[in-house]
């Protein structure tokens, strides 16, 4: 059954600074009530628009949701596919192309003890489950999956963060070309054993070779796995970021500062989060006199995006399981120098329980929106804010692989213009999952005055290397390698 329905847009709320948002009150993403996970902005049906895929997870299960986009940010209901309707108590998932055929598959993670969910989406845009395979067998206690190209061979592996059971040991799925996967069980990787929360591919070392990132929890020590292009994944310590111990949910990797560098933010449960900016060779110096590390909260996930289209990362920061009360989520908006300022305003005033997050533009207006998912009482509706706008401009780009992988996760773009006079350079990346249960593959970058992109690189995961120049600003951009 497809159940359509508008959305009006009924609550104004003026900020502190030049950016308002709008909260949407009605339309079936925002009056779904579960025990909301996972927030996953993906092109599922190939027609241009973020579309909305939100998992649920008590212990019972619960039917995850998708929503279609009509590129208005009007969404349709799909509930009579595979993916909303296997009632399991889900929590991360993880959206890529595994097969190379154009079409977006998905990994959802299970706990409980339930088997995790691969699916491989067919030409109609319904889905097949692969249970036979192995990311979807036996019991697990998974928090988190993400796709990343660990070989540079152009398919997509996957590995899965786990919290609990008999050996709370992570998982690692290599991808074998043949539409099937094999399991590694050898290696600290996967021999390990940690509270996982998240995990997330970035290229550490700069060795073009994707590492692992590990959020744990209990008080343990983050994790780095280097990949040494061999298929062995090293246990490595760098100082801070995998010294010091903490309740950690999760990670996001960004270049907060503009440096060209990826720096991290990791969220941390009862206790002050933690940001690590990179210094570009090898090291990480922990920032401890900024307003983001210093607020304390029960934080679950963080999500950035430059919501001010000013050409810089603004942060949004999720709270959750204060026992017995609500709690509020954190806004911070970037400085430009990678510093923050505290912001209050709706996304940081409507009380509950957040989960997952995820920036994206819903409605083409080159401005992104938030997407939160809810679990208060186990029974508490999702949010979608939209964002109001300025003046300030902007460019969207998706990307294809060919070599790569279609999905062009773990690709890197670069890009320079002239803002106030000044040349700043941007960089993102497309991602398997950032934060805790968040994922957006479209990526945004704000150029406030700047008349033109003069430079756009786009380093893709095979280490081939695109380069456009002179592009017209306030464009969404598909560049295919």
């Amino acid at each position: 059954m497809h159940i359509k329905v508008a959305i009006l847009i009924i609550i104004f709320f003026s900020t502190g600074f030049s950016q308002s948002f709008y909260k949407l009150e009605e339309g079936s993403p925002v009056n779904d009530g579960g025990d909301s996970r996972s927030v996953n902005l993906i092109d599922y049906d190939n027609d241009g628009d973020l579309d909305i895929f939100i998992t649920n997870g008590p212990k019972n299960g619960e039917n995850n949701f998708l929503y279609q986009n009509d590129g208005r940010a009007i969404f349709t209901k799909i509930d009579n596919l595979k993916i909303t309707n296997d009632n399991k108590p889900s929590d991360g998932s993880s959206w890529g192309d595994f097969n190379n055929d154009g079409l977006l598959d998905l990994f959802v993670g299970n706990w409980w003890g339930e088997p995790n969910l691969l699916y491989k989406q067919n030409d109609d845009n319904t889905f097949t489950l692969l249970s036979e395979l192995p990311p979807s067998n036996g019991k697990s206690y998974s928090e988190t999956g993400t796709w990343g190209d660990i070989n540079k061979d152009g398919f997509l592996d996957l590995y899965v963060a786990n919290s609990d059971g008999s050996s709370k040991r992570n998982f690692l799925f290599i991808n074998n070309k043949n539409c099937d996967f094999i399991e590694v069980v050898k290696g600290a990787a996967v021999e390990n054993s940690f509270t996982s929360r998240s995990v997330d591919w970035i290229d550490i070392n700069l060795d073009e070779y994707e590492d692992l990132f590990i959020a744990n929890q209990n008080n343990e020590k983050n994790n780095v796995y280097i990949n040494d292009g061999n298929g062995n994944f090293i246990f490595t310590e760098i100082p801070p970021i995998t010294t010091d111990t903490a309740e950690s949910f999760s990670a996001s990797w960004e270049d907060i500062d503009n440096d060209g560098d990826f720096d991290l933010y990791v969220c941390n449960f009862k206790q002050n989060n933690s940001l690590y900016l990179n210094k570009g060779d090898g090291t990480f110096e922990e920032v401890n006199d900024d307003p983001s590390t210093n607020d304390g909260g029960n934080s679950v996930s963080s999500s950035f995006g430059d919501v001010d289209n000013d050409g810089d990362l603004d942060l949004f920061v999720t709270n959750a399981f204060v026992r017995g009360s609500k709690t509020r989520n954190f806004f911070y908006l970037n400085n430009g120098s990678g510093k923050f300022e505290k912001v209050e305003n709706i996304l940081s005033q409507d009380e509950g329980w957040t989960y997952g997050s995820a920036f994206g533009d819903l409605n083409g207006d080159g401005f992104l929106d938030l997407v939160i998912a809810k679990c208060y009482d186990a029974n508490e509706n999702n949010t979608i804010y939209l964002n109001e706008g300025n003046s300030n401009n902007w460019l969207l780009v998706d990307l294809k692989g060919s070599i790569s992988n279609t999905s062009a996760i773990g690709s890197v773009v670069r890009l320079k213009a002239n803002i106030n006079g000044k040349d700043i350079y941007q960089m993102r990346r497309v991602s398997g999952q950032s934060g805790y249960c968040g994922q957006t593959l479209q990526l945004h970058f704000g150029l406030e005055n700047a008349e033109q992109v003069d430079s756009l690189i786009v380093d893709w995961p095979s280490g081939k290397k695109t380069i456009l120049t002179n592009i017209s600003v306030n464009e969404k951009v598909k560049v295919e390698e």
